[in-house]
């Protein structure tokens, strides 16, 4: 009996240890281990998005995306401050983004970076658009979109002001331009012009024009910038300059705003020209979603900015266009699998027909790939497109200014938006600003 139970305790306790050695080896076998983490990651990445105009658009399509593709994301919104300050802090805690929404940033990111070249986007992406991010022919990054700025206009005031129906392409002069605000200012209850005095839109967005007006060729225009830097130009010699100042004196004039004319928020642009409140607004069609929420039935399109009163000078029948920003993968804290899904993203955004759907009919954007089926119907895309076809375009010079360039131009422009300085005070500080970015 002894034996017997002995014989069967033996035989216990060789089960026991068969059955823990086999989920021993089961669940700490080195490659399933590894398996299951890598898996796990694969399927959770974060998108640091750096447009908060489209930030409700934008869930939706992840949400689709995380649906079809089992991929979790997570968003990294702006939070206020800018792009550069939040990825350096975001680097430098260890938590970069797998994906990011990236623009003048990436020069000092690019070493961070994934080579995107062998992507299949990249045989579709029109000509010239991945320019900025491409480095010894290698391809770092997908263009979100074009984006375009210049004079928005609300079709049905304008007609009003012109008492018919309003042809854009009269509209190419300075006298042109003071004809339509002076057209404008008869109406009853309408402001000609709406002005949102944002650094970033006058620094950026106003001054451009300045720029990419100087010549048609582009080496000409940024010798110019370069001229600039070394301080070898006298911008108060310049005729775009003193063209592109006549403009800015005649916004001034006209602004809605011009008792407070530091006080308008973004928001104010809008509500004030879907709602017929004013005819003109400087700003650019990612205004569009807000235009659209709040005027469903309105019809925008875009004026250039007038540099002179010579119909045929380069940059009078122009408007600004250009990718705004580009999607980047990161290679240094990402794990393969999580630059894999990062990929999975990029390819169903611009090549799947959920993702087109969202890119054009709700996040409102301008396709800059030759494969979309889904093409753009609202009015202000369709006006940026009519200048593209016509290559009606001007560079988007603002991506090469100093880091401090559009705040420092910003603040010099609000300071004589607000009669806080004059003509000569703006040319000095100009003129002061780019000779010492140079040095």
């Amino acid at each position: 009996m002894m034996k017997k139970l002995l014989s069967l305790l033996v035989i216990v306790a060789l089960l026991a240890l068969a059955a823990c050695g086999g989920n021993d080896d089961k669940s700490s076998t080195p490659n399933d281990s590894e398996t299951k983490g890598s898996t796990s990651k694969a399927k959770e990445i974060s998108i640091f998005l750096g447009k908060p105009e489209i930030a409700q658009e934008f869930e939706a399509a992840i949400a689709d995306f995380s649906s079809e593709t089992g991929i979790k994301v997570t968003i990294i919104p702006l939070a206020g401050g800018n792009a550069y300050e939040r990825m350096t802090s975001l680097y430098s805690s260890g938590n970069a983004p797998t994906i990011m929404m990236m623009a003048q940033e990436f020069d000092v990111f690019k070493d961070r970076l994934l080579d995107l070249s062998d992507q299949p986007w990249v045989e579709t992406v029109q000509e010239g658009m991945t320019d900025f991010v491409t480095i010894d022919g290698s391809v770092f990054g997908q263009p979100t979109t074009v984006e375009a700025f210049g004079f928005i206009y609300n079709k049905a005031i304008l007609d009003q002001a012109v008492n018919g129906d309003f042809d854009p392409t009269t509209v190419r002069t300075h006298d042109d331009f003071r004809s339509l605000l002076e057209q404008l200012d008869a109406l009853e209850g309408v402001d000609p012009i709406h002005v949102s005095p944002m650094d970033w839109s006058l620094g950026a967005h106003l001054t451009n024009p300045l720029f990419a007006s100087q010549s048609a060729d582009r080496d000409e225009r940024h010798q110019f910038m370069q001229d600039m830097l070394d301080g070898n130009v006298s911008i108060s010699e310049n005729d775009v300059f003193n063209g592109w100042l006549t403009t800015f004196d005649l916004i001034k004039e006209f602004n809605s705003n011009k008792n407070a004319p530091l006080a308008a928020q973004y928001d104010d642009g809008a509500l004030a020209l879907a709602n017929g409140k004013t005819g003109i607004w400087f700003m650019g069609n990612w205004a569009y979603p807000q235009l659209h929420e709040i005027a469903p039935e309105g019809e925008f399109g875009f004026l250039p900015v007038p540099i002179s009163n010579d119909l045929s000078e380069f940059g009078n029948k122009e408007i600004s266009v250009g990718v705004p920003s580009y999607w980047v993968i990161d290679a240094s804290q990402s794990t393969e699998d999580q630059q894999e899904a990062a990929k999975e993203f990029l390819n169903w955004l611009v090549s799947s027909e959920s993702g087109q759907e969202h890119y054009v009919n709700e996040f409102k954007f301008i396709p800059v790939f030759d494969n979309f089926t889904v093409k753009p119907e609202d009015s202000l895309s369709l006006s940026v497109l009519s200048y593209m076809e016509g290559n009606y375009t001007l560079e988007w010079m603002n991506l090469y200014y100093p880091a401090d360039g559009w705040p420092s131009m910003g603040a010099a422009m609000q300071k004589y938006l607000s009669d806080n300085s004059d003509r000569e005070g703006l040319i000095q500080e100009f003129e002061d600003y780019w000779k010492n970015a140079g040095e």
